[in-house]
């Protein structure tokens, strides 16, 4: 059996990625479940996304590639194993950083297309009654033969159906190459199968991920609504955004007594689901913002309606707010122990790459009425990418992770060079800041080469992301317009 590496434990693994596999406290019923006889798949995947070096794990790779070509294409199976197999490899997956984000869209896709053949969207009110069998005493009661319906194979089918809706989410999100699959009400069944359970106490954590995923899944259906124009009259997207904010509240976990519940005595686990939890709130945030920002449809006289557009006021705390998520989110990231850092899934780093990048944008917004000295103030751009450069810097000392290249060496590498970017044009935007505030408004130059900007896109529109290689130099000169002897 493959071995995991110390950092992708079954608790880390809880929320750094959805729990679709659960490892029994009983060794030997643990081995007869995932074993190279029953998953061989899964196992090669694990072990995969446990080989930390870059080349050596491409060799890995290479044969997960060719043992899902086999089963999947040649043999054209769809089973569980393989299932389970796709959604680790594409959650810890570190391709979507390296070039290779064409291949993370295309396993998605097979992974959905699994989840239909495996016919794991149907109803399934036999779980139900297992479940119900389990807790509240049933089994007696129920007509039903359940043959080979155990309560850890339903759990799994359930999880599986959860994963793949967070990550289905987070590559549309991220990658920007596929819609999300669409929340449905068996997922929701699948939600209150695995909430009934408490043989794992972690799933209250896997349960609170989900919870938070379709909450920033809501809120990218109001924008779909808008952009289409299928608004209902007089509704206000914006506000419909805002009210998804407030409702994160019930979400976010607390360092108490359930953190003690959940086995994470040192409170790790919850920094890192609080880190996910705060960037849902600046993406819902700054979502808003992006609402209010755009044109409204002219009414029936022609007129451009401006009904729904937030008031001065509340787009400037929209924006405040932003910085506040931010200062949040780099907060509970700097509290995770180095440990945890190597085993965290390609959605974590994509959010701190993001995050920084609207902190960029928040530092040099071109507006009259926005104050981007107390944005610095508030999170200042270069101490932060310093304080994120020395945080990778000790996590790439531990034991897993002593080769050159690594998925933290890259980031490293990322953020060293933004913070000569920004470093370099820091002060040559405070310069010109007064010559460009009395000229006309020009067209948008690419993000990656202007001084300051008159907008801030989409969390989920950075183009750049999505053709993100750093192990390319010359992918940083086009992106950041600096060549790489200057480095």
């Amino acid at each position: 059996m493959a071995k995991l590496a110390p950092s992708v434990t079954r608790q880390n693994a809880a929320v750094c990625g959805p729990q679709w596999v659960k490892i029994a406290k009983d060794v030997s019923v643990s081995r007869r479940r995932v074993s190279p006889q029953s998953r061989p798949f899964l196992l090669q995947a694990i072990h995969a996304v446990t080989t930390f070096s870059t080349q050596e794990r491409l060799v890995q790779v290479e044969e997960l590639k060719r043992l899902l070509f086999t089963s999947a294409l040649l043999k054209v199976q769809s089973n569980i194993d393989l299932l389970l197999g796709l959604l680790t490899y594409l959650a810890w997956s570190s391709d979507a950083f390296l070039g290779r984000a064409d291949l993370v869209s295309r396993l998605m896709m097979l992974a959905i297309s699994l989840v239909y053949d495996l016919r794991l969207f149907k109803s399934s009110s036999i779980d139900v009654e297992v479940m119900m069998s389990m807790t509240q005493g049933w089994a007696e009661e129920s007509p039903r033969n359940l043959d080979d319906e155990t309560p850890y194979g339903i759990l799994e089918r359930q999880r599986a159906v959860l994963a793949c809706f967070i990550l289905s989410s987070n590559v549309s999100s991220h990658l920007g190459r596929q819609d999300a699959i669409r929340w449905t009400p068996q997922m929701d069944e699948a939600l209150r199968v695995i909430t009934m359970d408490n043989s794992c106490p972690t799933d209250k954590l896997f349960v609170a991920q989900v919870q938070l995923q379709l909450l920033k899944q809501k809120a990218e259906y109001v924008r779909q609504i808008e952009e289409t124009g299928f608004a209902r009259p007089g509704s206000r997207p914006d506000r419909q955004v805002v009210t998804l904010a407030k409702n994160l509240v019930d979400y976010i976990p607390h360092k108490s007594a359930d953190a003690f519940a959940w086995g994470d005595t040192q409170g790790s686990l919850v920094d890192i689901l609080s880190t996910h939890a705060q960037y849902v709130e600046l993406y819902i945030n700054h979502l808003a913002y992006s609402i209010s920002q755009s044109s409204p449809p002219p009414d029936t006289s022609g007129r451009q309606s401006d009904s729904w557009i937030l008031p001065g006021f509340e787009r400037l705390e929209c924006l405040w707010q932003s910085v506040e998520n931010i200062k949040a989110w780099l907060d509970d990231f700097y509290k995770i122990p180095c440990s945890k850092l190597p085993g965290q899934p390609f959605h974590f780093w994509s959010q701190m790459i993001l995050t920084i990048t609207l902190l960029k944008y928040l530092s040099t917004l071109k507006d009259p009425e926005w104050d981007c000295h107390a944005v610095r103030n508030k999170v200042h751009l270069i101490s932060t990418m310093d304080h994120l450069l020395q945080k990778l810097a000790l996590s790439s000392k531990e034991p897993e992770l002593q080769c050159d290249d690594h998925l933290l060496k890259y980031l490293s590498k990322l953020l060293a060079r933004c913070r000569v970017w920004g470093e370099t044009r820091w002060n040559m935007a405070s310069q010109v800041q007064d010559v460009e505030s009395r000229q006309a408004d020009r067209a948008t130059t690419p993000d990656t080469t202007s001084h300051s900007h008159s907008h801030i896109p989409d969390l989920d529109q950075m183009a750049w992301m999505q053709s993100m290689d750093l192990g390319d130099d010359q992918w940083f000169e086009d992106v950041l317009g600096i060549p790489t002897t200057f480095y």
